[in-house]
Formats: C-alpha cells, structure tokens, sequence
C-alpha cells in the first residue's frame, strides 16, 4: 500500500508513476492514513511505500514530526515489515535524520548541514535479474548511507540511487525517484518480492515487456505481450 498525505500536487509526481506501476501488478494495494498507522492497521500488510518530495502533502509534510508515528512504523519494520522510501521519503527539518525512517532505510539526505563530514564508502551489488534491461533511476544528489550496511544496487558518483538495508527482520528500500516504464515496474516488483522472500512463490516471464497469469483451477497460464513488438519470454 501507499502512505501519503493530501493530494494538492497537479504535475506527474513520484507517487503517481508509483500508482501507475501498482495498478498492474500481482498485488493487493490500499491506502491508508498516518492515523491508521498509529492505530494498529499495520499488522494487515507486508509492505509499506511512501514517496514524495519534502515537505509536500505526497511525502506526508509535518506529519512525520510525529515520534509515535515513527516509532510505530520502525517497530514494524524491525519485527518483519518492509518500508520503501522514494525520492525524500519521511522528510522534516529538524531532527537528526532529514528522512525521519533514515534509520530503517539505511539512507539519509545531506541538505547541507552534513557537507563537512565523511561519508560511507560502498561497492554496488549486482543481483542477476533484480534491475531489468531498461530500468532508469533519476539521478538525485545529496543521499548517503547512515551507517554503510545497506545494499547499494545503483549509484552514481559515489550517491547511492536504489538501496537495500536490512532493518531487524524487516528491511527499508531506497529509490532516488521512480517514473513508469515496463522495466521500472518489474523493478518495482522485484525488490518488493526480494525483501519479503518471495521470489519464487508466483509466475513471472523474465521479460519486463511481458507479463503472465496461471489460473490452477482452469490449468491455463496465459502469457501477455504488452509491447508493439515481437519479444522472447520465458515463464
């Protein structure tokens, strides 16, 4: 599901790319508030996403100055949640952190407070088949790792842009933004379906051009091409 304030916003946000990718995929999605939250209605769902630019209604704004919205959310995390942070995921001036779930996604921002102070150095991990052919990340400055034990997947000049941190038994994924693409939505799938350890428990083609269902009752797979082209898939 998707955690974010009010819509005000009018232009082609982070948040709308990511409802884009959702709408077609093998998944259950809800949207719930931050009161939600703090009143229990986590322990229904295995993933949480927040994405948005700080300080805007898509991000959340001053909703996470809230400490037990934080700590409600960390605490789920740690026993087993999976949080995925997009652009300034959870950001508010003031605190320690700039992402205020910095600590469970392993990633903070440098808004310029930190600029004289070290960084973590980091070798990107290649997953075979985790980032499809064609996937795209924009490339955002300012984001650091917090205590260099997260996964870095893609980078650029030393900034971190698609990470994994393992956070108790739960895990926080970073993305530097996400815009809609084919690539970009398997991309999407594939780092949710990793962090809870489901990889192997649907039907998936290897080409992010195409897509698949089984229906087991009916003993149909059926095998879709969503390209204007030719394409090789595998199931």
């Amino acid at each position: 599901w998707t955690l974010s304030g009010h819509f005000h916003e009018t232009y082609m946000h982070d948040l709308i790319h990511v409802n884009e990718a959702l709408s077609g995929l093998p998944l259950d999605v809800d949207f719930i508030s931050f009161d939600d939250v703090k009143e229990g209605m986590l322990s229904k769902y295995d993933i949480v996403i927040n994405a948005g630019r700080a300080g805007s209604a898509w991000s959340g704004g001053d909703a996470w100055k809230d400490p037990e919205l934080v700590e409600t959310l960390n605490r789920w995390i740690w026993e087993g949640g999976v949080f995925i942070g997009i652009y300034e995921p959870s950001a508010v001036e003031g605190y320690g952190n700039y992402f205020r779930m910095g600590e469970a996604l392993g990633v903070d921002k440098d808004t310029g407070a930190k600029v004289c102070h070290g960084k973590w150095q980091f070798e990107t991990v290649s997953v075979p088949g985790l980032l499809p052919e064609g996937y795209f990340v924009p490339k955002r400055e300012g984001a650091f790792l917090t205590d260099g034990k997260a996964e870095v997947l893609a980078a650029h000049n030393g900034t971190p842009d698609i990470t994994m941190h393992r956070f108790g038994n739960g895990c926080g994924i970073y993305l530097g933004g996400f815009s809609y693409s084919p690539a970009n939505t398997r991309m999407l799938l594939n780092l949710m379906l990793k962090a809870v350890g489901c990889e192997d428990s649907m039907y998936l083609t290897d080409n992010a051009y195409t897509e698949c269902a089984y229906y087991p009752d009916a003993g149909k797979l059926v095998v879709i091409n969503n390209s204007d082209s030719c394409q090789t898939t595998s199931v």
